[in-house]
């Protein structure tokens, strides 16, 4: 993690990196990202967020997320 960020916030995810499919009254489910990925902050929680890519909500470790500020999103 680089800096606080928050819900709207566009982030990176690294390749390799384990997401989480958590949703009350569903199956647990997790996907490792085959390459890099762009998403957007929907939810914050203590060490987590909850993201969005690939047409799903994914939660996804602090640690592990990445501010796009300042950064060039080609």
């Amino acid at each position: 993690m680089t800096r606080n960020m928050s819900k709207g916030d566009l982030v990176w995810i690294p390749q390799d990196t384990r997401v989480h499919w958590l949703r009350e009254g569903s199956d647990k489910r997790y996907l490792t990202t085959d390459a890099p990925r762009m998403a957007v902050i929907y939810d914050e929680r203590d060490r987590s967020y909850d993201v969005f890519f690939d047409g799903n909500l994914w939660t996804i470790n602090k640690a592990y997320a990445y501010s796009m500020e300042g950064r060039d999103a080609r």
